[in-house]
């Protein structure tokens, strides 16, 4: 926690620069970089070491293996997995952390759409709108990383995204085969399930944060419904066939289109909740997506 308050300290000036560049309040942006640095590091929860089969693992019918998916079980080839320990955070990161990040860095305060960028206020509050403070922040996989490395920078602490190894690990409940859906309790969601979550906008499905499901059993809530989220990887079609008893898998060492992971709630199991996302999409706009931060640390940071 120290380091925490070193680099508090460290950006007063930087804050009250930021402030007084974007209107808003000096005490209002100091409060919250100490409330996102100190929550960075509390929120984090850590996943022992283990080892897993990832992919589309299928089930066992007749005392014949089965894929869940069979159009893409190839692509999606079941393949042993051993990690480290690590941590991930509890939620996605939200627009508030996003905004403050940005006001700090000087970064225009936006609404991405159809190509184009439009200015709105930071800290929206509103929970019909999809950048109120408390629903996942939506940026480009570049902005995702520089955010959890910008932690890294200022809490000393080894801050980055996740691995798709790590995520699917982490929303499978530590790889367990009885977690066929990345949910609570490992089982399909009912049409309707986002009754009771915080804000949630029937278009797009987005929930304030930590509010929709109960978190899994490791305490991570939102891996299913919510934003897609970036992880590290590049994607590729082959790369599952290719790593079959890999310790700690990375992804490709390059590619064109980057991992998101996720699943919308009450959607196909878990096995086919990865996808490749190219950096610019077909009407030209950026790829957008949901993000939280892990600690590459096989030793937990509390």
């Amino acid at each position: 926690m120290l380091k925490i308050w070193v680099a508090i300290l460290a950006l007063l000036n930087v804050v009250l620069l930021s402030a007084c560049n974007s209107g808003v309040e000096q005490v209002e942006l100091e409060s919250n970089l100490v409330e996102l640095l100190s929550r960075a590091e509390r929120d984090q929860v850590y996943i022992e070491e283990g080892d897993f089969v990832m992919g589309d693992f299928g089930a066992v019918q007749n005392g014949q293996w089965l894929p869940y998916f069979p159009p893409t079980a190839e692509i999606d080839e079941a393949h042993a997995v051993e990690l480290s320990g690590f941590s991930l955070s509890a939620y996605e990161t939200t627009w508030k952390d996003y905004d403050t990040y940005s006001l700090i860095h000087d970064k225009p305060i936006v609404i991405r759409s159809g190509g184009e960028e439009y200015p709105r206020e930071a800290y929206l509050q509103n929970l019909e709108h999809d950048h109120d403070l408390r629903k996942p922040a939506r940026v480009t996989w570049q902005e995702a990383k520089d955010y959890c490395l910008w932690l890294r920078d200022k809490t000393g602490i080894a801050f980055d995204l996740p691995t798709s190894a790590q995520w699917e690990f982490a929303a499978r409940n530590r790889g367990s085969k009885d977690w066929i859906y990345p949910t609570h309790d490992g089982k399909a969601t009912p049409n309707g399930a986002r009754r009771g979550g915080e804000g949630c906008i029937f278009w797009t499905g987005v929930c304030s944060v930590g509010t929709n499901l109960p978190p899994n059993p490791l305490g991570l809530y939102d891996m299913a419904g919510n934003e897609e989220e970036w992880v590290e990887d590049w994607y590729s079609e082959t790369y599952y066939r290719e790593s079959n008893g890999v310790k700690n898998p990375t992804g490709p060492l390059e590619g064109t289109k980057k991992e998101v992971r996720s699943l919308e709630v009450g959607s196909l199991s878990f096995s086919f909740s990865r996808r490749a996302m190219p950096a610019v999409l077909s009407n030209g706009s950026v790829a957008l997506a949901g993000f939280r931060c892990a600690v590459q640390s096989p030793e937990s940071i509390h």
